[in-house]
């Protein structure tokens, strides 16, 4: 004969902790643009495209560099990462922060696809490419979160 234990009923508690960080949706990145940020949808959104690199060393000794494209739109609601963001120029060195969105759709030649975008609500121009505009440390949020030190 198993014995089974006796079923109880659990409490509701107030502590949320344990769910604090259930389906937290954040995304940093740091990256050059691979080209002019754009203004779209009748100036409701900046468009970003950055590229980062990723450097590692193979079992044979070699360094090699894998780079990540990534799409980034930053609505103009929040103005200050908007302003920074409307202004960025191809090269420039930037940090993003914000959530990542992922959809997929159909081909014309009717494969699945899927893109991802990141929804910024924080963005910091790093260092500008080559002087090529004023302010090359141009921080904008509307978080109270430091961008973290980044070591060039």
């Amino acid at each position: 004969m198993s014995k089974t234990k006796p079923k109880t009923k659990s409490t509701p508690t107030n502590d949320t902790s344990k769910d604090l960080f259930a389906d937290t949706n954040i995304s940093m990145k740091t990256g050059h643009l691979t080209k002019d940020a754009e203004v779209i949808s009748d100036g409701k959104y900046a468009k970003i495209r950055f590229a980062s690199n990723k450097e590692y060393e193979t079992s044979e000794g070699e360094v090699k560099t894998r780079t990540s494209y990534f799409n980034a739109l930053v609505n103009s609601n929040l103005t200050d990462a908007f302003e920074t963001a409307k202004t960025l120029k191809k090269g420039d060195w930037v940090y993003l922060k914000g959530e990542d969105v992922t959809k997929s759709f159909d081909t014309p030649e009717g494969y699945k696809q899927t893109a991802s975008t990141i929804f910024a609500y924080k963005v910091v121009l790093k260092k500008a490419k080559a002087n090529a505009h004023a302010g090359a440390m141009t921080t904008s949020s509307n978080q109270e979160d430091p961008a973290p030190a980044i070591a060039s």
